[in-house]
């Protein structure tokens, strides 16, 4: 009988570490690749400069990708969660960037 209840604490815990696991690297996803999108295509920043300054406490969580040909990053949280983010008007008129 106890190898039922620690079984089932087992899979009660195992299945709230995923799920925070996954909460957690939406938010980081999200969150990085709207403001690394606003940093270099609204504010007109080098990558570089937003990765150092505005996300280096999270920047071992996530890898990237900026793409200035076609105005889009693309950034990749905790191994396997994806976001992109877009301007979505031209700088100036006030415009910003969203997730897609």
């Amino acid at each position: 009988m106890k190898w039922r209840i620690l079984l089932g604490v087992g899979v009660l815990v195992a299945a709230g570490l995923i799920w925070a696991w996954n909460a957690g690297s939406e938010i980081i996803a999200g969150y990085s690749a709207k403001m690394l999108c606003s940093c270099v295509f609204v504010a007109e920043r080098s990558e570089e400069s937003c990765l150092a300054e505005d996300l280096g406490a999270y920047r071992e969580y996530f890898t990237h990708r900026v793409d200035t040909e076609f105005r889009w990053v693309e950034l990749f949280a905790l191994g396997f969660r994806a976001a992109r983010a877009e301007p979505v008007a031209p700088v100036g008129e006030g415009g910003g960037c969203t997730l897609q």
